[in-house]
């Protein structure tokens, strides 16, 4: 249950499943492939009884038989699946077999925000809630189900912008090391609960927190995460590794103007911490039709600047979608598929330049209007 200590002190305590009687086990292949899918969400909805399967597809998951009904249902769900459900009375369970339970990819529809985006104005917003002092906190402790999760509503203000950057802190850990996922909610459900999974891209956000890690910075680029409105962001307990036992510490927010939400197990019903915030901040990109009067000022800065260019090799091969970027203005550009670029650029400008597999180099522009740069292999 939820504790309150201080002005804020947001303790997520969930106690180990007492002595179950019947288990089930079993793994999890994909159907086409017939390879094990790790990290499947694996319980029975809505009863705060469940797990995660482990890099095998393997997984354990114990109840008391009183607790459940016929009625009952065990869903399977993974990123970039179809989920399944099974009746609790058709569960085959005992120490003496290992079912396979099979899933079937799911081809996910192109995000349509991927596409309306071009040729919108951008700039940078930082989103989410500062971390208070230490008497401000959430924590997991104990033997807990896998699945379990802890999130967070971010409040912002409405139009397209895309996730770059999740920030979390620790403050402490007394676990060999615990593996987390990251997860991405639309607010869409009963009562602005966490719904529908904005992350489509089939790949799992995960990290593994050991006892030295303390702030947390993951770059989200890779996933193509997109939000128009306010978004739940949300950290899973998928493994305790060591001796199972877990005090992991997370830093809260002092900020009372948004809800916490916790669920104790995968597919448990998800609950509600009002007034309260963990410290979780996502760095983004504002998309807008017009500029803001800052974004004018840049527009007009980078303008007035002359055109460099010139060409961006590796050895004597030229470097096709190499990234140049002007530090001085925020703009930026690419060679083409003969590694020619051009930019704005004015004496005493930073140009930084990278390329997939490459060194990225930083060079000041001087008097030159023409400069061709060669790129290391990293």
């Amino acid at each position: 249950m939820p504790k309150i200590c201080l002005n804020l002190l947001l303790v997520w305590l969930i106690p180990s499943i007492l002595h179950p009687q019947n288990d089930f086990k079993g793994v999890v292949l994909d159907a086409q492939s017939r390879e094990p899918i790790p990290y499947v969400n694996i319980g029975v909805i809505g009863k705060g009884i469940g797990t995660v399967s482990d890099e095998a597809g393997m997984f354990y998951l114990e109840w008391l038989p009183e607790k459940l009904g016929q009625g009952d249902m065990v869903q399977f769900s993974s990123l970039g699946y179809r989920p399944i459900n099974i009746p609790v009375a058709d569960l085959r369970s005992g120490n003496d077999h290992t079912p396979k339970y099979f899933m079937t990819p799911q081809v996910e529809e192109l995000n349509e925000v991927v596409v309306t985006n071009a040729g919108m104005f951008e700039s940078e917003e930082l989103v989410g809630y500062e971390s208070g002092d230490r008497r401000n906190y959430g924590y997991w402790k104990d033997n807990i189900a896998l699945g379990g999760e802890l999130a967070t509503k971010i409040k912002m203000r409405k139009g397209l912008r895309r996730l770059d950057q999740f920030t979390f802190e620790v403050l402490g850990n007394i676990s060999d090391s615990v593996l987390l996922r990251v997860n991405f909610y639309k607010a869409d459900s009963k009562q602005d609960f966490p719904g529908t999974n904005i992350n489509q891209s089939g790949k799992n956000i995960l990290f593994t927190v050991t006892q030295n890690t303390s702030k947390v910075i993951l770059p989200l680029a890779e996933y193509n995460l997109y939000v128009r409105d306010d978004f739940v962001v949300s950290l899973e307990l998928v493994k305790v590794f060591g001796d199972g036992k877990i005090v992991l510490i997370l830093a809260a927010s002092q900020d009372r103007y948004t809800h916490s939400y916790k669920k104790y197990a995968s597919k448990d019903e998800w609950k509600i911490l009002k007034n309260s915030a963990m410290a979780y901040q996502v760095k983004t990109t504002v998309f807008r039709e017009n500029p803001t009067r800052s974004e004018v000022k840049r527009i007009k800065m980078n303008e007035e600047r002359p055109i460099t260019s010139g060409y961006i090799f590796n050895g004597m091969n030229p470097l096709p979608g190499a990234e140049i970027k002007n530090l001085s203005t925020g703009f930026d550009t690419v060679t083409n598929e003969k590694g020619h670029y051009q930019i704005n650029a004015a004496k005493g400008d930073l140009l930084k330049i990278s390329a997939v597999g490459m060194k990225p180099i930083t060079i000041e522009i001087l008097e030159k209007k023409f400069v061709n740069i060669a790129l290391e292999r990293s």
